[in-house]
Order: C-alpha cells, then sequence, then structure tokens
C-alpha cells in the first residue's frame, strides 16, 4: 500500500493547443474516482503533464482498481516521494530501491531501471543513474538478471524539483482520450456482446454515453431489463456518469409487423430504434449514435441494411466493431466484464417476429414507399413519455429520475 500516485495521461503527445484541455478533463475524471474511494485528504500537482497525487493516509487497492478504468490515463503508478538531499546525494534513493526488491532474494527476476531528470539541473545523467541502480540491485541479489527490452519488474524513478519519486509497480491504464472530451452519444446497448464492447470502445476514444434500451414489453418480461441494468452497471466504470433510458417499444413493434413485409420487419424495428435514438439524442444534446453493428455478422448487418440506417439517422452513426470477428468481440467482452452477464439467456421480441428469410438486399422503392400511409410518431412520441430514465454513480448505483439529462 502507498500514499503516493503518479498517473501518466496518454496520447497527450498528439495534442497541440487543446492539450490543456484534455490534461483538465482527466484532471476531473480522477478527481471523481478520488471523491467516491478515498475521502480522506490529499494533494494534487501536475509536473511535465504527469500527476501526482500524495495523501497522509494510504490508497487502497479499490481506488487503483477503479483508476484503470478511467478513459485517457496510461499508466497508474503507487511509489514512494523521497526528500532530496543536499549536494545531490542519492544515496537514500539506492538504499529505499534495494530495500524495498526483498523478494530478489529468493527468486531470479528480470529487471531495468528507468530514469528520467524531471528537474534538468540535477547534473547527475539518467543514464548513470540508473547503471548505478542496476549495479547495487545485483550485488545485493545475485540471483536478479538485467534486460532491457524484456524486464518483468521496471525501477521508475524520477528527479523532480524537491523530490525522487521511486515506483516499482506500474498498472497499465485503460489509455486512449478522457472522458467527454471527444463528444457525446447515445447508444443502443442490447442484452448481446456486441454492443457493451462498442460503448466500452467509443469510451476510450473519450465519447460520453448514455445507453438506451428497448424493451418489448409485454412480450417479454422484466428479467431482461435486470440484464440490461447488470451490464449498465458494469459499464458505467468507465465514465464520470451514466444514464439509462428503457424505452417500452413492444406495442411499436406489433404495430409494425403488422403493416409490412416480413421479411422487413427486423429492419424496419431497427429504423425505428434509431429514430427513437435520434429524439433522445435531441434531448441530452448528443453528438451521435453508437451500435454494435459488424459487417455480415447477421442479415440486418449487411452493407446494404446498415446504409439504409445511415440514411434513416440524423446523427453519425459510429459502429466501432465494424471490422470485428466474434472471437475478438468475445475476448474483449471477457476483459471488461460483460461476457458473464451478456451469456445468460433472454426473451427477444425481434426474434419472436422476425422472418425465416430475411431481407439482406432491401428494395429501395419498396423501403421508400411502404409506410406512406403508415403514422407511428404519435406511438413513438408515447414511447418516449413513458421511458424509465435511471442515472447511475460511479459505484454502479442506481437512481431513477423524472427527466432526460447528462447531469447526475
Amino acid at each position: 500500500m502507498f500514499s503516493h500516485l503518479v498517473i501518466s495521461i496518454d496520447e497527450l503527445w498528439l495534442k497541440g493547443k487543446n492539450r490543456k484541455d484534455y490534461l483538465r478533463s482527466a484532471v476531473d475524471h480522477v478527481a471523481a474516482v478520488f471523491k467516491v474511494y478515498h475521502p480522506d485528504k490529499f494533494t494534487f500537482k501536475i509536473q511535465s503533464e504527469r500527476l501526482y497525487y500524495s495523501s497522509k493516509t494510504l490508497f487502497s487497492e479499490e481506488l487503483i482498481k477503479a483508476l484503470t478504468c478511467v478513459p485517457g490515463l496510461a499508466y497508474i503508478s503507487p511509489c514512494k516521494m523521497l526528500e532530496r538531499l543536499p549536494d545531490e546525494n542519492l544515496e537514500n534513493v539506492y538504499e529505499e530501491i534495494v530495500n524495498g526488491l526483498s523478494i530478489m532474494d529468493k527468486k531470479s527476476i528480470v529487471f531495468r531501471a528507468m530514469v528520467k531528470r524531471v528537474d534538468k539541473n540535477f547534473s547527475q545523467t539518467s543514464v548513470f543513474i540508473g547503471r548505478e541502480i542496476g549495479h547495487r540491485v545485483i550485488t545485493r541479489y545475485p540471483l536478479a538478471k538485467v534486460d532491457l527490452k524484456h524486464a518483468e519488474l521496471v525501477i521508475d524513478v524520477r528527479i523532480l524539483p524537491k523530490h525522487i519519486s521511486i515506483s516499482t509497480e506500474t498498472r497499465k491504464g485503460m489509455g486512449g482520450l478522457p472522458w467527454g472530451s471527444t463528444g457525446s452519444a447515445v447508444t443502443m446497448l442490447s442484452g448481446g456482446f456486441d454492443s457493451p464492447v462498442a460503448s466500452f470502445l467509443m469510451a476510450k476514444r473519450g465519447v460520453k454515453q448514455s445507453f438506451v434500451f428497448f424493451h418489448a414489453y409485454p412480450f417479454v418480461g422484466r428479467e431482461v431489463v435486470t440484464k440490461i441494468k447488470n451490464l449498465t452497471k458494469e459499464l458505467a466504470k468507465f465514465q464520470r456518469q451514466t444514464h439509462l433510458y428503457i424505452v417500452p417499444f413492444g406495442d411499436i413493434q406489433n404495430l409494425i409487423s403488422k403493416q409490412c413485409r416480413e421479411e422487413y420487419r427486423t429492419l424496419v424495428f431497427r429504423r425505428y430504434m434509431i429514430e427513437i435514438s435520434n429524439l433522445i439524442c435531441d434531448k441530452v444534446k448528443a453528438d451521435s449514435v453508437i451500435t454494435g453493428d459488424c459487417i455480415g455478422q447477421v442479415s440486418s448487418q449487411t452493407m446494404h441494411n446498415l446504409h439504409l440506417m445511415d440514411l434513416v439517422s440524423k446523427r453519425m452513426i459510429l459502429r466501432p466493431l465494424v471490422g470485428y470477428n466474434k472471437l475478438e468481440i468475445l475476448n474483449t467482452a471477457t476483459a471488461i466484464g460483460t461476457h458473464d452477464i451478456s451469456i445468460i439467456p433472454h426473451d427477444d421480441a425481434c426474434s419472436l417476429f422476425a422472418s425465416k428469410n430475411p431481407i439482406i438486399n432491401p428494395n429501395m422503392e419498396y423501403w421508400q414507399n411502404w409506410d406512406k400511409d403508415f403514422d407511428i410518431s404519435a406511438e413513438l412520441a408515447a414511447a418516449l413519455e413513458k421511458t424509465e430514465v435511471f442515472s447511475i454513480n460511479l459505484q454502479g448505483e442506481f437512481y431513477k429520475k423524472e427527466y432526460f439529462s447528462f447531469d447526475a
């Protein structure tokens, strides 16, 4: 356990004049996590575009784990912070490092030292300090081995203006861009594997998301809502705030199924899901819609059918899984914690109404003219009026709301 943390931000080197905005977004998200998982007082500063946190009480494993789910963070390093001695004396640093590696007494560990002089006025070079660390570690622990390219353990030393930080444990962060730094979206969430993974990938690109689920009641029960809530709880770890909109859609599906040709049903269901998602975008001022579509995975996801959805939407549809294969999706679902929830079976009204021979290359004339005498706008408005709205905090707790909003 440590009372100091150093956090590095991913992709800042790609940014120009807006670098400060990206950094501030990351700092604000980290602050929200600290508020939940470390209520004690702490100090914070930014130095060389790295975030330094110190506290009189130890930072918990729960806090560090939560930080690894914050978009935009490259690495989280629990560390020790030592006062700099006069005359550039580093004996206290060498002693601290060597004493902290007692595990090497009985185990052969491959290591390397990585030294950075943040304070360029420090005259000893990084190479010299790194060699001295390596020499002292090997002298004390003969089983240890140095390998600059394939190290199991990295001793990270930073020479700061008044302190020296030492870290021998670095957690890989989520990477990408900070939450909300690239825009916002409404994510169409289903109970399957694909849409949660799509959400995660767009969270890594800094997209702030709320979620919509189309509940086909009364043709399916409330069990599927529990499943959707559990998926949303997992995805909420990657956001500062999260909202879930559960839209009653069963009556609309039943109405559609009686009006259009059977082979077009699934496409038309998808069309109105896209339309409702756009209406929710209007309410929460979101920039785009996210789906779990993957080219050729099912009949509704042929290139022709996806193009029809693009024509329906007033906003850009983001499809991060478009080139993925199923095994890649399943592996990612396992890594982010949604796989075991998605695999739970649930009733699906789309399957109930679906044709045995769904259209894969739609006739544009039929698509554009089938609904000339079919006005469903009142039903869509009624569905939105009856939508259940939930706010989910960083700990996955649900709070029912009475209005559409991004605000907690």
